[in-house]
């Protein structure tokens, strides 16, 4: 009988349901298995592709989906405020991809939103709060913001609703390394979570998998985007006379990490050395970039801070001491 439902059984794993995810675009968006294959759908899409400009500082997954298609992509340079050195003259057929970097270039997405409208992909992968601009793309990866297994988002600006993939992915064989996390930490969990990237570079483009589905309305998104924020605002307040980088608050959305960029790269192994884990992002983009060019700094000398919604005030004044204690 339609509708029904089993009462009774063995218990199954409880989660509450907040629903508080952010929608972006009903119609327009369609949950899909990783923030790669939200790249892929796009460009399938949109359909006369003839080459993407993409910024030589990013994330090599967002390169895969333009091999995958044999669209050719062209690298553009970035200035230290990490937006164009030079906005192009898009041509037919050409786009522009831009990485809205940590969820700091609000004011910037707007901006290139404006000048080229449609021809514009905003790759949200570190903004998840960033909402879609009218008319351009959008990409999102929500596995980047709390413990999920995969899963990412595409936005089509205009145009016809964005189809669903026909099959439906299933993340439970390689979930295994979230609860590795919970019960042996981080260190633990590492072989396993290692598994889970490999078979998310190998999967075809599918749905988003019921599991994470699950997950993700199991999780308080809003809760979660104002610590982030009162995280951010403490290491700027503490951390921002010492940073490379300029940050408009004004221009943050719920931030992936406190992007500090320091003249030392040594001073990563400082952190590490007091167990505050500072990942080396992108660390492709040393081999590919021209060495002492300004996408080769970065990606050795821009530190992202962690400021998720695991961290609590004691853990943010503990890194602020840290960085403190080593320009001291």
């Amino acid at each position: 009988m339609e509708g029904r439902t089993d009462i009774g059984g063995f218990f199954g794993l409880e989660l509450p349901e907040y629903g508080n995810f952010p929608q972006w675009h009903p119609g327009r968006s369609v949950a899909v298995n990783s923030g790669r294959r939200a790249l892929e759908h796009i460009l399938r899409r949109l359909g006369d592709v003839r080459r993407v400009h993409v910024p030589l500082y990013t994330c090599p997954a967002a390169l895969e989906p333009m091999e995958r298609l044999r669209v050719p992509a062209v690298f553009y340079r970035l200035d230290e405020r990490l937006e164009l050195e030079k906005l192009p003259e898009l041509e037919e057929g050409e786009y522009l991809l831009y990485a809205n970097y940590f969820g700091i270039k609000e004011k910037y997405v707007d901006l290139l939103a404006s000048r080229y409208g449609g021809r514009l992909i905003v790759d949200n992968a570190l903004a998840l709060y960033s909402p879609p601009r009218s008319g351009a793309c959008a990409l999102y990866s929500p596995r980047k913001f709390s413990g999920l297994p995969d899963g990412g988002i595409a936005v089509m600006g205009a145009g016809d609703p964005l189809p669903e993939p026909e099959e439906r992915d299933e993340s439970l064989p390689d979930a295994a390394f979230l609860l590795e996390w919970l019960e042996h930490g981080p260190e633990g969990a590492s072989a396993a979570c290692g598994r889970n990237e490999e078979r998310l570079r190998n999967a075809p483009l599918r749905r988003m998998s019921r599991l994470t589905e699950r997950l993700i309305g199991g999780i308080d998104y809003e809760r979660a985007r104002l610590r982030r924020m009162e995280n951010f605002r403490f290491l700027h307040e503490r951390l921002g006379p010492l940073n490379r980088l300029s940050v408009d608050l004004d221009s943050v959305s719920g931030p992936f990490c406190y992007p500090f960029w320091t003249a030392f790269p040594e001073l990563r192994n400082a952190l590490i050395d007091e167990r505050i884990l500072v990942p080396l992002l992108w660390p492709e983009v040393l081999e590919r970039a021209p060495a002492d060019s300004l996408e080769w700094k970065l990606a050795l000398h821009l530190l992202p801070l962690p400021v998720d919604q695991r961290c609590g005030p004691q853990d943010m004044e503990r890194m602020a001491r840290a960085v403190e204690a080593f320009y001291s």
